[in-house]
């Protein structure tokens, strides 16, 4: 009987991980669309392209890491899904990103010192725990 509920909740986990990756491959898709499209637009038929501007670069960068981010989260479920294991390896390297994404768009006339010094620490400890998971991976192959 034991083993029935755990196999249940189980298989109901497995059904709503699905449900997220149909979801999110959607939205990762409507959102290269929309990329896409607004790059389309500003090139081709907009007069005084947006994307010329340094604005403009920086909202495309920040879309851009936008759809990385759904493409890493679509890659943390299907691991998940496949070895039923978080591979921390790449939450870290969402979290990366994420990090990442915010230097970009943040405006450095209104971010204080402290803001740039804890997202610096931040990316510091994130790249520091990478390393030392894939040093432990490679150290693991070895033996």
């Amino acid at each position: 009987m034991h083993q029935r509920i755990v196999n249940t909740i189980t298989n109901i986990e497995i059904v709503i991980y699905m449900i997220l990756m149909i979801v999110l491959t959607f939205v990762t898709l409507f959102s290269l669309y929309e990329l896409i499209a607004i790059v389309s637009y500003d090139l081709f038929y907009d007069e005084t392209p947006f994307l010329l501007e340094t604005m403009g670069i920086l909202s495309f960068f920040e879309f851009f890491l936008l759809i990385l981010i759904g493409l890493e989260l679509m890659d943390t479920i299907k691991s998940f899904i496949e070895t039923k294991k978080i591979e921390v390896g790449i939450v870290i390297i969402l979290a990366i990103i994420a990090v990442s994404r915010k230097i970009i768009v943040i405006d450095p006339a209104t971010a204080t010192e402290f803001e740039l010094i804890g997202i610096g620490a931040i990316i510091f400890s994130l790249t520091v725990g990478y390393y030392f998971i894939k040093k432990a991976d490679f150290l693991r192959a070895e033996n």
